[in-house]
């Protein structure tokens, strides 16, 4: 007679062992089925079904026949499906997802220090802004260096988007001097049709080459490099303003801001050119560019929301900006930093609003409320920055009027209609907000040229709060749909 085999063992022990539920103990070891069941008490708690719980024990080093000797079923996964049926289902709450839209507050209102600084420049060049000419070759080069500038940043972040560190380098390396060419050749040739003198053209370009060096900077996270590279001209130009502006200082202060204008772009090309990119056969690519085009018309249109005021006060008769009403335009520069960072709060709020909500209905709901927190939250931080402002020009003199009101809320709304637009292009894209920003550009030239006694500034408070209303009405609509925030 032969020895018995390994699986008649199996069976005589399997048959050998009790099958009461509950009370099947394993052999040599004394623990029942209750007892195992208690010992994998977290992952019968936690198991989707049996399968999970059966990959479980099996990880853990129970085989086929350790569950036929031990505990009488014919498998692990018969084992399973009784351990699975015995246990109340518990599974544990899943940790808080990270917000991927958490950013320091500190760095947006860096941001927004950066975007009104370099307004204190302006003051030591007001002797060559005098007359129509320069304003307009000023003008000029401030609409093509917006223009390339957003676009450049599209650009940028579209490729560290996508990982690709070294690409977002090359792309603002050649894009750089790319964009002052183009900026040069707008400059130039208005220059010379208008006779104006070389420190006019200079400063021009100038100031559009600071402002896509300060592009660069940005989007290559050089926040502090930017802040370093303006400090010389913004600390010289400071002294220079509560000096009372003297004569003997004005050739330091041009020294000072041309130095800011020199480590802008040096440290431009050096933050885009080490580490040095890997060779590629090109730069950019035609779809990129088409892609960034709409951005850059954006940048154009909001340019000329900007400077459409000053043109008008320095063109029609009737019209005029005084120093007070200029003010107006600091705390928007300010605000931006609000925006952006308010901005990334809007992102933050919804990815936390999908994943607490079930319901289309529900969300829409809770998106539109989210977006009128953050449209509140924006426009009471801008007119806190507004009233600083004001109360700040008072301390140093200069002469405030209710006057000048008007001009403070009219740049309110215009800040409020831009963080609306700025939203929007983040969600949806910049199209859709260029026709917007065409239409209260076009019904500003309207209001000005067709009723000519009506002051720029009123018109622009009335065509931004309607701009802003349109705005809202337009991203209550679109972004209340989930479809606009699953990407």
């Amino acid at each position: 007679m032969s020895a018995p085999t390994i699986s008649e063992l199996d069976q005589l022990a399997g048959r050998a062992l009790p099958t009461v539920p509950g009370t099947r103990t394993g052999a040599g070891t004394g623990e029942t089925l209750d007892e195992l069941c208690e010992r994998f008490e977290s992952l019968c708690a936690n198991a989707v079904d049996a399968l999970e719980l059966a990959a479980g024990l099996e990880s853990d080093g129970m085989s086929d026949q350790t569950a036929r000797v031990r505990y009488g079923y014919p498998d692990v996964f018969s084992l399973a499906e009784e351990m699975y049926r015995r246990t109340l289902r518990d599974p544990a709450e899943p940790a808080p997802a990270e917000n991927p839209w958490h950013s320091p507050v500190g760095r947006h209102l860096l941001h927004g220090l950066l975007f009104g600084l370099p307004a204190l420049c302006f003051p030591v060049a007001g002797p060559l802004m005098a007359g129509r000419g320069p304003l307009v070759v000023l003008v000029a080069a401030m609409l093509t260096a917006w223009s390339a500038s957003q676009g450049l940043s599209y650009l940028g972040h579209a490729r560290r988007s996508r990982l690709d560190g070294p690409g977002s380098r090359r792309v603002l390396r050649v894009g750089l001097p790319i964009g002052v060419a183009g900026l040069t050749a707008v400059v130039l040739p208005a220059g010379l049709f208008l006779h104006l003198g070389w420190p006019v053209l200079v400063f021009a370009i100038g100031q559009g080459g600071y402002l896509l060096g300060a592009t660069v900077l940005l989007v290559c996270g050089a926040d502090w490099w930017l802040a370093g590279a303006l400090a010389p001209g913004v600390l010289v130009s400071t002294m220079y303003l509560l000096a009372g502006q003297p004569a003997w200082s004005r050739s330091l202060t041009w020294w000072a801001v041309e130095l800011s204008l020199a480590l802008t772009i040096g440290f431009a090309v050096y933050r885009t050119t080490w580490p040095r990119p890997k060779p590629m056969s090109g730069p950019f690519r035609a779809a990129e560019l088409r892609a960034a085009g709409p951005t850059a018309v954006f940048g154009l249109l909001v340019a000329g929301l900007l400077t459409f005021p000053l043109l008008v006060a320095k063109f029609l008769p009737g019209q005029r900006l005084d120093t007070g009403a200029l003010l107006g335009a600091l705390p928007l520069s300010l605000s931006m930093g609000i925006a952006e960072w308010r901005l990334y709060a809007f992102r933050g709020r919804i990815d936390r609003l999908m994943r607490r909500t079930d319901r289309l209905a529900e969300f829409s709901v809770g998106a539109r409320l989210v977006l009128s927190a953050v449209l509140a939250e924006y426009v009471l931080s801008a007119g806190a920055l507004a009233v600083a402002v004001a109360a700040l020009a008072r301390l140093l003199g200069i002469d405030l009027r209710w006057t000048d009101g008007p001009a403070f809320l009219g740049y309110l709304a215009l800040g409020s209609a831009l963080f609306l637009a700025l939203l929007l292009q983040v969600c949806i894209g910049a199209l859709p907000v260029l026709g917007w920003c065409a239409g209260a550009l076009a019904a500003e030239a309207a209001l000005v040229f067709f009723t000519p006694y009506a002051p720029v500034l009123r018109v622009q408070l009335v065509v931004a709060a309607g701009m802003a209303v349109a705005l809202l009405w337009h991203a209550a609509i679109t972004l209340g749909r989930v479809s606009r925030h699953a990407a």
